[in-house]
């Protein structure tokens, strides 16, 4: 029996004070393994590989103490690694003594178990240099050295490692990095190429079904691998398009549609989760949202909305989105539409207590709808004297520079200005003249300022160019080179070209807005009707303003009420409709010639901000 004594290897200095062959003196090894994802590797073969290849490399008198291992990405963040459960849904023949944390922790405890770690290879530390190095040299600091199964052990009297098994390791551990960053890169640019051509990437979004193209590659061919395209499925479709309908015609909020939705499944089928165990069999506010956000519906393809490796499945900005250059499948919305339903926000109302909602004398009909322009904050209804007001009073601490402690806005005097301005620049008959008059002025104000920014941008994008010539110009005068100086000077250069992509992209912004004019052809699409806003109950109210998307922002220093309408062709149709529909319209109206047929792609968006003075 091998009595309680020091191992020979005292690893703090990683110096060998006994033989190796006397087997009473026995080296415990703990053995550290990974493998990837569980959707790329099988880990049940995987990690019994690793251990064998560990158990074989072994120095003489060795025994395997434990056996820490995860499945988990060699890329994943610190603070990530470890704390998986994978390894529950898999019968793999070892005993798991515990994964990378687990290790660390015992490794800290001076009763440890174990006097060294081993692993197969240096990359099934981590995939990523930094991490690897950083586990190496917290178990050095501790004591305990880091073996892998595919170096040369060094078993001499003076250290465990030399100079070149080190050289060695650093080398692979470069390697590795390098190999998953080019794979990953030509990965996405393999994605690139595949959304462009039109496939599709995941299981198909709800409306449409998988179309299978036969794979171009034979071998994939014959087992049974296919790329897929996208192709309506009429009911689900159906479906889409009524959930578009009641989010800009209507302004509905996502809970909102959800329950009408629910109120037939049979009529709308709720989607159906990839995973069967997430299936709730309805509607939910969560999936209205994603429907509503996904182009896919326009007939492009698009990939990379999601970042699921590292962003926990966030929304990545719009830039970083791949886009076919064309539509590739039948769209269930125009874009215009997709666009509409993006800016159209649901009814969001502020929420009452009890109490308040006792107290009110009466229906606050433009609620939610009205923001203030000191704070952006929405202003909420008060009744003072008999009326109804609406007021904004931001707390102390988050009040903005000249806010008054509270504002005012009679709600009465805010339904004239309403009204006023649905007859002079939207239904009224005069309208296309008042507005051609009212783009053309505010496009020479907006033309001669945006030439002075572009002016501006294009100097400080010409300095930063300069810049960038003098820090290498610096970098080559250079006598001696160190670390901190190469860190200094690539850390600047990334600085310099993010300053300089921002500003190209504004200028870019700038040169767009400069060739586009409003299409004010676009408002004679719209019915002339004289609207009287005093006759109309709170609810047509809220959904006349609504299908407008119409904007109200006070500005009480100036006593101003600043109205703001997005206006596009499809509205016309939404509109005209909503007004049958509620009896609005009257009955000899006579509508305004249609507009001409107009491409989507020529149509700019017209956005007016006429001030109108009422108080």
């Amino acid at each position: 029996m091998a009595q309680s004594v020091t191992p020979p290897w005292l690893v703090g200095d990683m110096a060998i004070l006994a033989s190796m062959d006397n087997v009473e003196h026995f080296l415990r090894v703990a053995v550290l393994g990974r493998t990837s994802t569980k959707d790329l590797q099988d880990p049940t073969i995987s990690l019994p590989r690793q251990f064998n290849a560990c158990e074989k490399s072994l120095p003489p008198g060795s025994q395997i103490v434990g056996f820490y291992y995860d499945i988990e990405s060699g890329r994943a963040d610190w603070d990530k690694r470890g704390t998986g459960n994978a390894h529950e849904e898999f019968d793999i023949p070892i005993p798991r003594t515990g994964g990378i944390k687990d290790l660390l922790r015992d490794a800290r405890n001076p009763n440890r178990g174990f006097d060294v770690v081993m692993c197969e290879s240096i990359d099934r530390i981590a995939r990523v240099t930094y991490f690897s190095t950083r586990i190496e040299h917290e178990l050095e600091e501790l004591g305990v050295a880091l073996l892998a199964a595919d170096e040369p052990v060094i078993a001499t009297k003076r250290k465990l490692k030399n100079a070149t098994t080190v050289l060695t390791r650093r080398v692979k551990q470069g390697i590795s990095e390098w190999y998953v960053l080019d794979l990953l890169e030509k990965s996405w640019g393999g994605c690139e190429v595949h959304t462009q051509a039109g496939f599709n990437i995941g299981k198909p979004l709800y409306g449409y079904r998988a179309k299978r193209t036969p794979h171009p590659v034979a071998e994939k061919r014959a087992a049974g691998i296919a790329k897929t395209t996208l192709e309506v499925e009429p009911t689900r479709a159906a479906v889409v398009r009524r959930i578009f309908e009641l989010r800009i015609a209507r302004s509905a909020g996502y809970e909102a549609i959800a329950e009408i939705l629910n109120k037939d499944l049979a009529l709308n089928p709720p989607p159906e989760p990839s995973n069967p165990a997430r299936t709730r069999g309805d509607w939910s506010g969560g999936t209205i949202r994603e429907i509503l956000r996904n182009p896919k519906y326009t007939g492009y393809m698009v990939w990379n909305r999601h970042a699921t490796k590292r962003g926990g499945n966030r929304i990545n900005p719009m830039s970083e989105w791949v886009w076919s250059p064309e539509p590739t499948h039948e769209a269930i919305v125009s874009p215009e539409e997709f666009s509409a339903a993006q800016q159209a926000s649901g009814n969001n109302a502020r929420r009452r207590n009890k109490s308040a909602e006792q107290r009110k004398p009466a229906d606050y009909r433009l609620r939610s709808i009205i923001r203030c322009g000191l704070c952006d904050l929405r202003m909420y209804g008060t009744p003072r004297k008999e009326r109804i007001y609406y007021s904004c009073h931001p707390k102390r601490g988050s009040r903005p520079e000249r806010h008054p402690a509270a504002t005012y806005l009679r709600e009465d005097l805010a339904e004239r200005v309403i009204e006023k301005f649905l007859d002079t620049f939207l239904l009224g008959v005069q309208r296309t003249g008042r507005l051609r008059a009212l783009a053309d002025q505010l496009q020479t104000t907006d033309a001669t300022e945006l030439e002075r920014e572009r002016d501006t941008l294009a100097a400080a994008l010409l300095e930063s160019e300069t810049r960038k010539a003098k820090l290498v110009r610096v970098f080559e005068m250079a006598e001696e080179f160190d670390d901190d100086l190469i860190r200094s000077v690539v850390e600047r250069q990334r600085q310099l070209a993010r300053e300089r992509r921002q500003l190209q992209v504004r200028i870019e912004t700038i040169d767009e807005s400069l060739r586009s004019k409003p299409d004010i052809q676009i408002i004679e699409a719209f019915p002339c009707n004289k609207i009287d806003t005093d006759r109309l109950p709170a609810d047509k109210l809220r959904r006349l303003l609504q299908a407008f998307r119409i904007e109200l922002v006070y500005q009480p220093e100036r006593r101003e009420l600043i109205c703001n309408a997005t206006v596009t062709p499809t509205l016309a149709q939404i509109v005209r409709k909503f007004l049958k529909e509620e009896e609005i319209m009257q009955e000899d109206e006579k509508p305004a010639q249609a507009a001409g047929a107009v491409r989507v792609s020529d149509v700019a968006r017209v956005g007016f901000e006429p001030t109108l003075y009422g108080f």
